[in-house]
């Protein structure tokens, strides 16, 4: 050809792709004109004078000349004179123009195409084909370049054709390969694979499918140990190192099927010996009424096995059990609050168990009993604390009768004892009198609130309860006196005068 091209490296393997035939391609013929063609009789007869002689020469004139004396001449054979063919045909200037342009043309189109297939590897795959190609490539360039257009034009354009159904046919080439190549690496044949990757990438280098696969195709050795090790340790039992083997497997090709089939399988033997393991200890520990442990096993192997209905059931009971031991360990906390009187904490966990189970009746009575004594403990903690209280003649009432209340309780506790006790004695003092002298002129009225009038007088002397008490004198004519006295309990009282002495301007 007219443009020169170096050839494609070649592979150390041989590669030997499907070749599907070209149909209808017709061998170049020289155009001639009609007048200066050869005519078939004339042909035919010398064609025919030909055979005749080759017969002759090879077979008839051997024997012939062995019985003939030396001397004797050989019969001279003279070849027919065919007809010569090597005329050009005749055409105008313009035609002549017109045709170099279409040779142009064609060649430039020609050129084009040869660089697709040479990108395309197409020497290593294109067969016979690419072959007859180059061949009227060739005779193209030879006709162009000796003018003959007429003869170029023909040949480029077959050899277009051809080039034409070549690149059509790289593309089923590079599916049918790849599809190849894949079947290959799900048959453990690395060596097919890479094959068949390397040729779709000769063909299309930029292929992201064929490039995926080359790479598959180079770590196979690998994987395929990495799986036969995992067979091995399998068929020992050995499941947790075999997973791990498929794993790393599946590491290095995340696509190899087998190892994930394998991985899945093993997994499953796994899982199911977890899962009976954790049933064991779950039924063991529900047997010695640890209803936590249990709760805690039952649970696991639920997650593994979520539609195990004995998993289910058994985590139920564990469950139930667990519940009751919880409601057991809170009464059991609740009752000791009460028994070391912190009712306050005892009302609190009753409360709570009722939230979870308001049925729960030990919790509906603990909780009234709770509630009752922490309320009168607050009562009594309040009087003790502030005995002045006291004083007040309807507290002091509400104060014995609360004391009635707290003594019918049996088995009071040292607490409640001691707060009976306490509150006795202070109920005692607020209810004893002080003896109270208060001194007058026998002209002055003097009264006590909260107890009366006392008229007029010198000296008298009252018993007045532990509490605070107003005293006020009145005379006509004269301002009115007043007194502030407060009887503390077992305190003596020092007298005390009341007399109207500032008259009245």
């Amino acid at each position: 050809m007219v443009d020169e091209h170096s050839p494609n490296p070649g592979h150390d393997e041989t590669i030997v792709p499907v070749k599907p035939g070209l149909k209808g391609l017709q061998p170049v013929v020289s155009k001639v004109d009609s007048e200066k063609a050869i005519s078939t009789p004339t042909l035919v007869i010398s064609l025919g004078t030909l055979v005749v002689l080759v017969v002759v020469v090879f077979f008839v004139l051997p024997s012939w000349v062995e019985k003939q004396e030396p001397t004797q001449p050989l019969v001279e054979i003279v070849a027919p004179q065919l007809p010569d063919q090597s005329e050009e045909p005749s055409f105008t200037p313009e035609e002549m123009e017109t045709l170099r342009e279409e040779a142009e043309a064609l060649l430039a189109q020609l050129l084009t195409q040869q660089g697709q297939l040479d990108g395309q590897s197409a020497t290593e795959w294109g067969g016979e084909d690419f072959e007859q190609y180059e061949i009227l490539a060739r005779e193209g360039d030879d006709a162009y370049l000796s003018n003959a257009f007429y003869d170029a034009v023909p040949a480029y354009s077959q050899a277009l054709e051809i080039g034409d159904i070549l690149l059509r046919r790289s593309v089923d080439l590079i599916t049918a390969t790849l599809s190849a190549g894949e079947e290959a690496l799900d048959a453990g044949n690395a060596t097919l694979a890479l094959e068949q990757f390397e040729l779709v990438l000769s063909i299309e280098g930029e292929n992201l499918i064929a490039r995926a696969g080359l790479i598959r195709a180079q770590r196979l050795p690998e994987v395929l140990s990495l799986m036969k090790t995992g067979e091995d340790l399998r068929r020992e039992a050995d499941y947790e190192t075999a997973a791990n083997h498929y794993r790393e497997a599946l590491t290095i090709d995340s696509l190899w099927l087998p190892a994930r089939t394998a991985l899945e399988a093993v997994n499953t033997i796994i899982s199911d010996r977890r899962f009976d393991a954790l049933m064991s200890q779950g039924l063991g520990a529900l047997m010695e009424e640890d209803y936590s442990d249990a709760y805690d096993f039952f649970g696991l192997a639920l997650a593994i096995r979520p539609d195990s209905p004995d998993a289910l059931n058994s985590l139920t009971q564990a469950e139930q059990g667990q519940k009751l031991d919880e409601i057991a360990l809170t009464e059991a906390r609740a009752l000791a609050f009460e028994s070391r009187e912190l009712w306050d904490m005892a009302v609190r966990l009753y409360t709570e168990m009722l939230e979870t189970d308001n049925t729960l009746e030990f919790a509906q009575q603990g909780l009234l009993r709770a509630r009752d004594r922490a309320d009168l403990n607050l009562k009594l903690v309040n009087l003790i604390e502030n005995p002045n209280l006291l004083f007040s003649d309807l507290v002091l009432r509400d104060a014995e009768a609360l004391l009635v209340e707290a003594s019918t309780i049996q088995q009071p506790g040292i607490q409640l004892a001691a707060q009976i006790s306490d509150l006795g004695r202070l109920v005692q003092i607020a209810s004893t009198p002080i003896p109270v002298e208060i001194y007058s002129d026998e002209q002055t009225e003097v009264t006590v609130y909260r107890v009366g009038s006392l008229g007029k007088f010198l000296v008298k002397t009252l018993s007045l309860r532990p509490g605070n008490y107003t005293l006020v004198g009145s005379r006509v004519g004269y301002v009115d006196v007043r007194h502030e006295l407060q009887v503390l309990p077992e305190r003596a009282i020092s007298p005390i005068r009341v007399e109207c002495m500032e008259s009245i301007r």
